[in-house]
């Protein structure tokens, strides 16, 4: 128990932060989810500095791991906004829940952002390896993934581009937790994952749970696109609040800046102080394993742009292959420029 505590805490202290902001009440307010990925870092961090409220806006920040929860608190308007993937804005979408996909967040790196793993004492060394288990009368399915994301939207670029059928009943298992997810990877109870930094090199470096075992990467998923994050707002928030929007994603920008120019030391000491306090009241700095962050690569961040629209299409097309849905909407319905620079 205690090592999958401190699984949860490193996450969450590298990409979610919630501050209770006071004095702020008379403030444009907006409330965004986060996950625990990478791509969160700016807001996470300008929650954490203060500089939404500095800059006349009053922002709630709810760090969400479960990908159900979050989609539930948009559609119900318990949030106003989040970062996302692109498939689930298109689910949401598609379902009837009335968003706009304001911008991109983070556009991951094409190789080494993204990796299929399995643990060495389950002795696959490939991907055919990996799959044939399934043939084989095991009770686990082969590779454990996030349900209709983008994550499976690449994990069946790289299987189809290897010459392999997919059969979703065979080959995934579907999770809606990502920190979950990893936890059950790390302690062997799936034969392999697909997981975004900064679990792959959490995992990678953590102490194993078997002696002598270690993280196997079986695909990096070099040659396959990867799909940006995005940010959606609620439309009636857009139509409602459009200067908020605004001054959000001027914050947003200056955040993105000021970690592109800061120091990992001071980067990775505001995260600790702000996650642990928040999820963990009462837990210190010792939660952490000494000296892991030395081995995370913080990314360089770019503005937020315009989502593609190549790239919505074809996660439509996917989507729509799948049965995940039938509609085809216009990406210049759910989409605008209204907040990019």
């Amino acid at each position: 128990m205690i090592h999958a505590r401190r699984i949860v805490v490193f996450f969450i202290v590298l990409t979610i932060t919630l501050s209770v902001l006071t004095g702020a009440e008379d403030l444009p307010k907006l409330r965004i989810s986060l996950p625990p990925v990478m791509g969160c870092l700016p807001i996470a961090f300008a929650d954490g500095w203060d500089m939404f409220t500095q800059n006349g806006l009053s922002v709630d920040v709810v760090g969400l791991s479960d990908n159900q929860a979050r989609i539930l608190a948009l559609m119900a308007g318990d949030i106003d906004g989040m970062i996302c993937d692109v498939s689930t804005a298109i689910l949401l979408i598609t379902s009837g829940t009335d968003i706009v996909i304001t911008s991109t967040a983070y556009q991951p790196e094409q190789t080494g952002s993204l990796a299929l793993l399995t643990q060495s004492y389950f002795h696959i060394d490939s991907v055919e390896d990996l799959l044939s288990r399934t043939e084989t009368g095991n009770t686990l399915k082969s590779i454990a993934i996030t349900e209709m994301s983008d994550i499976e939207y690449e994990i069946d670029a790289l299987l189809t581009s290897l010459g392999h059928t997919i059969n979703p009943s065979k080959d995934y298992s579907y999770w809606h937790d990502m920190l979950q997810l990893s936890m059950f990877l790390n302690l062997g109870s799936v034969y392999a994952a697909v997981l975004p930094e900064p679990y792959i090199t959490y995992l990678s470096k953590y102490p194993p749970i078997k002696p002598g075992t270690k993280l196997i990467h079986l695909s990096d998923f070099g040659g396959i696109e990867l799909l940006p994050s995005v940010v959606v707002f609620r439309r009636d928030v857009v139509e409602r609040s459009p200067e908020a929007i605004s001054k959000f994603y001027d914050v947003y920008r200056e955040s993105i800046d000021r970690i592109n120019h800061l120091s990992r030391e001071e980067l990775t000491r505001t995260g600790i102080g702000i996650a642990l306090a928040l999820f963990f009241p009462g837990l210190g700095e010792d939660a952490v394993p000494e000296g892991i962050l030395d081995d995370f690569a913080i990314p360089h961040f770019s503005h937020p742009t315009m989502l593609p629209e190549k790239k919505f299409e074809n996660v439509v097309s996917w989507e729509n292959s799948k049965g995940y849905t039938w509609k085809h909407p216009a990406y210049e319905d759910v989409t605008t420029d209204q907040f990019i620079r």
